[in-house]
């Protein structure tokens, strides 16, 4: 069973010969997976096909317990002070609480730290959301975004690396625009916390539309209209239904039922491998993903 984790694709456009280089892994990892793999699992829809009659799609990766006790010690006061009728509520997931919005991630331009940066130049223009945005993450385009969005008059301190679990109950919403990705492990991260979470309508998080907490948006003003309500409402505390969702408990059973292959698949295999006549067609990909 093999599993697709990496677009690397994408990233080999971006790095000098593209027009040889991304066809050429394209088609080597095309060739790989065929030679070496009964069962190929890819974790979102947004990668292309490598070899069709053996692939499907499916996540089967989970988050570490750390970030799923978080979520839970937030559900219990969320839950309690709701139950208990009180006035006041959680200063930093609370409904009118500070504005508390972060980013985590490699600083690179291929993780969408630019969109968000003009992303959030919109917000402030077309809507007077003036919000601060903590960035968390190093990487070679650190510089060169902390300057843009100094230049632009935003307040977006880059903070380097952390660990995520850290942010629990620091920061209520996460912005993630990135289009590079395959599976945002940082998104299930942030949804296992009980954070919102803003993200582009994109294949790469088709699994994490489920959550109640999770804001996809389509383009500049559905962004606008997503973090509104993300800073003026309290997120949906994690459910043990959505929780186990995440956890590497529930990934481990995805990852067993998406393996198995079929008596028919196995002997429909077997028997076109035993052809003479058989072919294979690997068409060379554009460069464009």
């Amino acid at each position: 069973v093999g599993i697709v984790h990496t677009n690397y694709f994408v990233y080999a456009t971006e790095q000098p010969a593209a027009f040889i280089r991304a066809p050429g892994m394209r088609l080597l990892a095309a060739w790989m997976c065929r030679a070496h793999c009964h069962r190929l699992i890819k974790l979102s829809g947004t990668l292309r096909q490598l070899a069709p009659e053996k692939e499907l799609v499916e996540n089967v990766h989970g988050v570490r317990r750390t970030f799923l006790d978080v979520g839970e010690d937030l559900r219990t006061k969320l839950t309690s002070s709701s139950s208990t009728g009180g006035s006041k509520s959680d200063p930093v997931f609370g409904a009118d609480a500070d504005p508390a919005v972060y980013f985590i991630g490699k600083m690179l331009w291929s993780k969408g730290i630019g969109s968000l940066i003009d992303l959030v130049k919109y917000a402030e223009d077309s809507a007077g959301l003036k919000v601060k945005v903590d960035m968390y993450g190093g990487g070679p385009n650190q510089d060169e975004a902390s300057a843009k969005a100094a230049k632009m008059g935003l307040d977006m301190p880059f903070h380097g690396p952390i660990d995520h679990a850290l942010l629990g109950g620091t920061h209520k919403v996460f912005i993630n625009p990135s289009l590079s990705e395959v599976l945002c492990t940082t998104v299930a991260e942030a949804l296992a916390m009980g954070k919102f979470v803003v993200l582009p309508s994109h294949p790469s998080n088709d699994f994490f539309a489920q959550f109640p907490n999770c804001l996809p948006y389509a383009n500049e003003e559905e962004f606008v209209g997503n973090l509104y309500y993300a800073l003026t409402h309290e997120p949906e505390p994690m459910s043990e239904e959505y929780s186990y969702t995440l956890s590497w408990e529930a990934a481990t059973e995805r990852f067993a039922a998406a393996g198995s292959v079929s008596m028919a698949e196995a002997e429909a295999m077997e028997e076109a491998l035993a052809s003479t006549e058989v072919g294979i067609d690997i068409d060379l990909p554009p460069l464009t993903a």
